[in-house]
């Protein structure tokens, strides 16, 4: 059995082109090693751009949504298309502590981002290189 994850990409304006692609590149190693669904987000899910990225694929990076951040659009997300063992957020942590999960959820962000969250949370936050 294969674990089925949801990786949320934030792509509000406040996530840098530079930070954007530190993300990307995370994400083609892990392809390496499994396949996942990638869910972008700002304030909103577009159903229209989540997919799922197969184990073995690399991938460019892709801009496709610039607002505001909402934290809570990629958990309900998540949580109303159930089946999901884990969901990793990358994000700059720049928004509001968002619902509850019904599944584990991380979140990875870049260290400056790290130091300085707009709020606490005890689940585990990893630092990534830019």
């Amino acid at each position: 059995r294969q674990a089925k994850i949801a990786i949320a990409i934030d792509q509000s304006g406040s996530v840098c082109d530079q930070m954007l692609s530190a993300f990307f590149g995370e994400l083609n190693g892990l392809a390496k090693l499994a396949e996942f669904t990638v869910v972008p987000f700002d304030t909103q899910v577009d159903e229209s751009k989540v997919y799922v990225w197969k184990k073995g694929q690399r991938k460019q990076v892709e801009r496709v949504l610039c607002g505001g951040t909402c934290f809570d659009a990629p958990t309900k997300w998540v949580n109303e298309h159930g089946g999901f063992d884990g969901h990793i957020v990358l994000t700059d942590m720049e928004a509001p502590k968002p619902v509850a999960s019904k599944c584990q959820r991380m979140w990875m962000t870049t260290p400056d981002c790290m130091e300085r969250p707009y709020f606490s949370t005890n689940e585990k936050v990893i630092a990534i290189d830019k």
